[in-house]
């Protein structure tokens, strides 16, 4: 195996394990979100101890963050610069879901409109969790079946525009329905972080794109 390959490889190994924990705490984010539409009072301690665990996490992906840029500092060299950026920018990923459990903590949903925005908040939820699925996939696929990528890709992109349809309607429906100002402003800005991770996961999905060629 030349130099290049194998430092090829052991780049995309590091990236699968960092695709892996951002699946778990997207995964974490959403048990939250159903713990805490559920019963935010009642579920209190179980929130403390799913956030906690987010938060750990967190702290591993960005060890393996580390770990790759002191390991493959020299990648340029290979011309694998490109590899190291990716990670850069799945990074970025995590911040997104442990923001939007914070921003939860803030809202009381009461009315009658309480129920549907949870039915939205849950139908946009289990969407980004299905393109963090596939982006774990993609990456898997980058190391041992490049020719699955473009296919995976082109769904994480079919899957950011469902998304970001299903985002527009919700913010719709808030702006329509949603009288007392303070509650509209946080729902508004916690749904914005999670269009706002899908954009992320997009974008990674495009450079996935222009690794097939190098």
């Amino acid at each position: 195996m030349s130099s290049n390959r194998k430092v090829k490889e052991e780049i995309i190994t590091l990236l699968l394990e960092h695709s892996r924990i951002i699946y778990d705490v997207t995964s974490d984010c959403a048990v939250y979100y159903t713990n805490w539409s559920e019963d935010f009072e009642s579920n209190k301690k179980d929130l403390e101890k799913k956030k906690a665990k987010m938060q750990l996490s967190e702290e591993e992906a960005d060890e393996l963050k580390i770990q790759l840029i002191q390991n493959f500092s020299e990648a340029e060299a290979f011309n694998l610069g490109a590899y190291v950026d990716l990670v850069l920018k799945m990074d970025n990923i995590i911040n997104y879901p442990l923001e939007f459990v914070d921003m939860l903590d803030k809202i009381k949903l009461e009315g009658k409109y309480a129920k549907e925005i949870k039915k939205k908040y849950h139908k946009l939820l289990n969407q980004v969790m299905e393109m963090v699925d596939i982006l774990k996939t993609a990456i898997k696929n980058l190391r041992d079946k490049p020719e699955l990528v473009f296919e995976n890709t082109t769904t994480i992109h079919e899957h950011e525009s469902e998304i970001d349809r299903t985002y527009r309607q919700f913010l719709e429906f808030i702006y329509s329905n949603v009288e007392d100002i303070r509650t509209l402003l946080r729902v508004r800005d916690s749904i914005v972080l999670l269009e706002q991770m899908a954009d992320r996961v997009h974008d990674i999905a495009d450079l996935m794109r222009v690794l097939l060629y190098q």
